[in-house]
């Protein structure tokens, strides 16, 4: 009888020794910018429910923190993460730390889930969120744009229609035109309109950061991108972006950028502070109805819904594209660190994270702006939020910034020329600007 059981003890171990090898856990370290974390943690949570071997640790961390890390990540090869969420400025610089996922899924077509479509992406997004050098290293997960928002009480209103049109001659409505949005902003400032039933027109954020490095490009792209500009300059290089020329030389070192410069500083007399404001703060401008317009990212939707100068909300809030019709975009993908120890479960949790199922739930559930153009069009999607619309024609004409692996670079050299020429303290002049064209050029041994 000993023997039998011996034998049978054995047998089992046998059987179930691959299977108890397979029940053993597996944490998976990810880490995720702000905006993205509460969402993430959420699909953990069904990862988690779905694979029971496998625990997921979501840690949120501040743009300013995350990229520094990963890059001495990158560097080090010491894989602190499994998976993170980075910025697509960042692609040329991150991406020798990234696993080419096109690769990886053929040596593990087990792992591969075939209801996973990756002709769902929009060919733009796909790239500039997924692509380096002709490597897959990540995933769109967060497709964030700027959009333009307005306070839709205002405009509606007849009495300020009336006004409008007594002070200008002209019919107050959403600008179209950066123009356009003089008008409208001067009128909502009290300095220069004291009916203004706010106290500026036009939250704008020009301080001395990468978002003034963004905030360029709303006003030079509309000519980069023209007909006269393609001709001028050619087509866009998707990994040199707006600033540059098809052949990758500066391209705002023009006429054309110097009209892009006085355009912002003709904006500036009816913004608060712009030159010291931030995302927050002109954030906040509107959410306290400080202001009538704002030029701001997908994800403040959120703030805005719950600030209580602006209920009711679908009254007050409204949202169209940007004046001129060039936004910029800002996504961020999802990415598998090439020193994972863990490279097959991090697989799973990125594949099963951007499925479409995940896409709908992360935008419906917390704001976070979809990647999936199924989500999108998706009726349901479209009729609980406004934006998606808009959304949806803004991501095909927005502008891109460079993702070379030398952005940080250029951008340190270009806030600060341009943040002085706002200031008055640099002629805004092509000879101005052909200096930090200069200083790129030194940057990139051209």
């Amino acid at each position: 009888m000993r023997k039998y059981l011996v034998f049978l003890m054995f047998v089992l171990i046998f059987i179930l020794g691959p299977n108890l090898q397979a029940q053993k856990e597996v944490v998976l370290n990810v880490w995720s910018s702000p905006d993205n974390a509460d969402a993430l943690t959420d699909i953990a949570n069904r990862f988690m429910q779905k694979y029971p071997n496998i625990k997921v640790q979501v840690t949120p961390i501040s743009w300013e923190v995350l990229y520094p890390r990963m890059l001495a990540d990158v560097a080090t090869k010491t894989g602190a993460f499994d998976v993170a969420t980075w910025d697509v400025m960042t692609a040329g610089a991150v991406a020798p730390g990234f696993v080419d996922l096109e690769e990886f899924r053929k040596q593990n077509p087990d792992l591969v889930d075939p209801k996973w479509d990756p002709k769902d992406f929009d060919p733009t997004i796909w790239h500039i969120a997924g692509i380096w050098a002709g490597k897959n290293i990540g995933i769109p997960f967060y497709c964030n744009t700027m959009l333009f928002y307005y306070r839709k009480d205002l405009f509606n209103d007849a009495k300020l229609k009336a006004q409008f049109k007594a002070m200008t001659g002209k019919t107050l409505k959403v600008p179209t035109t950066w123009e356009e949005t003089i008008d409208v902003a001067k009128f909502f400032t009290k300095k220069f309109n004291p009916n203004s039933p706010t106290d500026y027109g036009i939250a704008l954020m020009f301080p001395r950061t990468h978002t003034l490095f963004y905030m360029y490009l709303l006003f030079f792209a509309p000519y980069r991108r023209s007909p006269e500009g393609i001709k001028k300059w050619g087509e866009v290089d998707l990994d040199y972006g707006d600033y540059f020329t098809a052949d990758k030389k500066p391209a705002f070192n023009s006429p054309e950028g110097v009209k892009a410069l006085e355009m912002m500083k003709a904006l500036m007399p009816y913004s608060p502070d712009p030159l010291g404001s931030d995302y927050g703060e002109t954030l906040e401008y509107f959410a306290k109805g400080t202001v009538a317009m704002v030029p701001q990212w997908t994800g403040v939707w959120a703030n805005f819904k719950v600030a209580p100068a602006l209920q009711p909300f679908d009254k007050k809030v409204g949202v169209a594209m940007m004046p001129s019709g060039r936004s910029v975009s800002g996504n961020w993908a999802l990415g598998l660190n090439i020193a994972s120890k863990n490279k097959r479960e991090a697989f799973l949790f990125i594949q099963f994270a951007t499925n479409k199922e995940n896409d709908k739930i992360k935008f419906m559930k917390f704001g976070v702006a979809p990647s999936r153009l199924s989500t999108v069009r998706d009726p349901e999607v479209r009729k609980a939020d406004p934006r998606v619309s808009v959304f949806l024609e803004t991501i095909k004409t927005q502008s891109h910034r460079p993702r070379i692996p030398e952005e940080p670079k250029l951008e340190d050299i270009t806030v600060g020329a341009f943040s002085q020429i706002l200031l008055g303290e640099r002629p805004n002049t092509v000879e101005e600007l052909n200096k930090i064209a200069d200083e790129w050029m030194k940057i990139l041994k051209k």
